[in-house]
């Protein structure tokens, strides 16, 4: 009897993990939904288009960006997001890069700036987005990617507007 309980408790378990493990790779595979908007902005060179994402089913950016966020979340949510626009031979993680976000960011870091070590570099580089000037982002992810101890995956550059487009439409679901 022993035996049959302990089986059925363990196949209990298995099923309840392979459960967990099957919604957290679908939630990891879906691709959020975005519409692309071109803009031309007075910090871009030569006249390029900056790429803005406008996301269309998001959750609220107060739930995904909490005011109590840790240092390592903002670390991960500026890398993240600087994937839309760097060259690199390896990239993990990719997070919409929407002005909604960065200004969260910029809000959450200047309210918690006393207990991040990094908060002058958050700063700097969020504020320089907010302003939508792209022209050191990949400057801005290899100081993230530094703070990270990345061993691989380097910025060596930054996208054209063409390959940002190409990047979206791979990573994000475009209406």
């Amino acid at each position: 009897m022993k035996k049959i309980i302990f089986i059925t408790v363990g196949f209990i378990a298995i099923v309840i993990v392979i459960g967990v493990a099957a919604f957290f790779t679908y939630k990891s595979l879906t691709k959020e939904s975005v519409q692309i908007k071109e803009t031309t902005s007075q910090n871009v060179e030569d006249g390029e288009k900056v790429i803005e994402i406008i996301e269309t089913d998001a959750e609220p950016v107060e739930e995904e960006f909490p005011m109590e966020m840790s240092e390592e979340a903002i670390k991960d949510a500026i890398h993240g997001m600087s994937h839309q626009k760097v060259r690199a031979d390896e990239k993990w993680g990719f997070i919409p890069l929407t002005a909604e976000r960065v200004n969260r960011l910029i809000t959450i870091v200047e309210q918690n700036k006393e207990d991040y070590e990094n908060a002058s570099i958050y700063l700097d580089i969020l504020n320089r987005w907010s302003n939508n000037d792209f022209s050191q982002v990949d400057h801005d992810h290899n100081k993230i990617w530094d703070l990270q101890n990345g061993t691989i995956g380097k910025a060596t550059g930054i996208l054209s507007s063409e390959e940002e487009k190409e990047f979206i439409e791979e990573h994000f679901d475009i209406e």
